[in-house]
This record gives structure tokens, C-alpha cells and sequence, in this order.
């Protein structure tokens, strides 16, 4: 195997124009969950959490699982401006970002972005999804809704409006034992609870990209990201890829080795990040999928490949 070039995560003015001004209000709050046992920031997720610093977050990023963290990385987080924080891992996403809610890192926040490192992008400039998603007249708001398990908004990027961010609905799933729960009850009681708390509040999924009106969701719920991957990149509604898609790709779908051409140039994201990635990580099949969840997964997507 050839070895892979990796250039410093960067975004250049080429495609995008002047720098973008901030589209989030003051004050506005990301907090970014990593796990990176390295406790070095790979060039992916740096290039991630300079659009998030282009569109105006206060960004907090906390790293698990790294007894020691790199001085590249913490000369990135300081030369940015990000607030690094340290855990031992447990509780995946969600015990992170209850960490970084019991120090009171998001008190007044007229905004609150949940985000991780589980996806590659954006492929395009992430302020403008943001302006797209209209973020200031919308309480709560993500990139994808999906019907698979029940109605929910992906937690790898969802948002919420301060006053609901603040109320006992929302604070009651971050009030859960996450370290001690499996993965399967961390979806249920974290990602699946949250968008079952904004349903109590009579909350909108709003999103870029909705399975919720489809006929064809109604009766073959899916993850989104594994069956349209091909759809999100095309359209750019959902400019990222699941880490876990290309790297385990759980349900055997088929043709993913055409990500690459579908990749917009337009944010100047580097191929070769993934390609490195892929090359040094081992798959983790923590999805045991049964054949009938293949010929579903590989259906959907194969009408998708034809649509796009």
C-alpha cells in the first residue's frame, strides 16, 4: 500500500470567496465530542472545527478516551481560540457532552450546537447550511430527520435555541447515567430522548433533509446516511459522510468506492484524509445487520444510485 499525503487541515479563499461573517448570535455555543486516544486531532477534524469557528461559535471541544494530549493539538485549539477539555471515555457522545454541561459551559447561551468527530466535511461552507437552516427562527434544529426507530433529529448535529436548551424537558436527558448504559440505550435514552422531549414541547424536527413525509420511510424505516449518502453529497443538502458507513459499511451496501468523485471541491475538504484514515483504522462492526437488513439497505440505496 502506497502511502497516503496529508496536508495541514485548511480553508482557502479559492472556492469560497471572502470569509464569511458569523451567522450565529453572540454568544452562541458549540460543544464538539472526539474521541481521539492519540489525543491528537486528526486533519479532518480540524478542518471540521474551523468552519464551526467560521460561523461564529464560542466551540468547546472535549476529547476522550487520551491519557496524554499532543502540543499540535493543544497549539491548534489555542491558536483558534477553542476551549479543550479532557475526559476518561464513557458514555459515548453523550456522557461528553454532559461533561461539558455540568461545567456550566453553556449558562446564557442564546444557542447550543451539539456536534462530533463522526463524520467527514462539510464538503461545502458550513455557514451557509446554517443560513439555509434559518437557524435564528427556529427553536431547534439539525441536518437530518429520520423515521428509522422512531422520529428523531441525528444527534451528531443538532441545535437548539436557548430557552430550549434551558428547559427541564431538554435538561432531563442530560441528567441520565450515560456511563453506565450500553450503546443501544444511549440512541434510545439520548438521541432518540431528545427529539421525544421537543415533541413534548410541540418542537418541529426542522432540518436540511427529512425522511419524515416519505411513503417509503413510512414502510422501510433507514439510516439516512448509509442509504442517501449518495443523495446528501449530489444535492449538498447534507455535505458530510458517516465515518462509519465507509468504515464499517455494516449493511454491505454496495458502490461506496464512488464517494470520491462525489466529493464537492467547493470547501476544499482534502480526499486524502479519508483515504488515510480508512488505510490505518480497523472496522468495528458494532451494527450486526441480518440479511434482510442488507437487501433493504442495498434496495434503497441502489434506487438512490439511479435517482443521483
Amino acid at each position: 500500500m502506497h502511502p497516503v499525503s496529508i496536508s495541514s487541515a485548511h480553508i482557502s479563499k479559492n472556492h469560497t470567496g471572502d470569509i464569511p461573517k458569523p451567522v450565529v448570535p453572540d454568544g452562541g455555543v458549540c460543544l464538539f465530542a472526539a474521541y481521539c486516544p492519540t489525543g491528537d486531532l486528526p486533519p479532518y477534524t480540524r478542518f471540521y472545527l474551523k468552519n464551526l469557528i467560521l460561523c461564529g461559535f464560542t466551540l468547546h471541544i472535549i476529547v476522550s478516551g487520551a491519557p496524554i494530549i499532543t502540543e499540535q493539538t493543544r497549539n491548534f485549539c489555542t491558536q483558534h481560540g477553542i476551549h479543550l477539555w479532557c475526559r476518561e471515555n464513557g458514555g459515548l457522545d453523550f456522557g461528553a457532552w454532559q461533561y461539558l454541561i455540568n461545567q456550566d459551559v453553556t449558562q446564557n447561551a442564546p444557542l447550543v450546537l451539539l456536534a462530533n468527530d463522526s463524520v467527514f466535511g462539510p464538503f461545502s461552507p458550513l455557514p451557509s447550511l446554517l443560513q439555509k437552516l434559518q437557524i435564528h427562527n427556529a427553536p431547534a434544529w439539525g441536518l437530518v430527520a429520520s423515521r428509522a426507530i422512531t422520529p428523531h433529529i441525528q444527534s451528531w448535529f443538532i441545535g437548539f435555541a436557548g430557552d430550549v436548551w434551558q428547559s427541564p424537558s431538554l435538561q432531563r436527558v442530560f441528567r441520565q447515567p450515560f456511563a453506565d448504559m450500553s450503546r443501544a440505550e444511549i440512541i434510545w435514552h439520548g438521541e432518540l430522548g431528545l427529539s421525544v422531549a421537543l415533541k413534548s414541547l410541540g418542537i418541529p424536527l426542522h432540518t436540511l433533509w427529512s425522511d419524515m413525509e416519505s411513503p417509503l420511510a413510512r414502510l422501510f424505516p433507514a439510516n439516512p446516511m448509509h442509504v442517501f449518502w449518495r443523495q446528501m453529497l449530489v444535492t449538498g443538502k447534507v455535505p458530510f459522510l458517516k465515518q462509519e458507513l465507509l468504515r464499517d459499511n455494516p449493511y454491505h451496501i454496495r458502490h461506496l468506492d464512488e464517494w470520491e468523485r462525489l466529493i464537492s471541491t467547493q470547501n476544499d475538504f482534502n480526499p486524502n484524509w479519508i483515504k488515510s484514515y480508512l488505510s490505518q483504522t480497523s472496522a468495528r462492526n458494532r451494527v450486526h445487520s441480518s440479511w434482510k437488513g442488507r437487501a433493504l439497505y442495498n434496495a434503497l440505496s441502489t434506487i438512490d444510485r439511479y435517482r443521483f
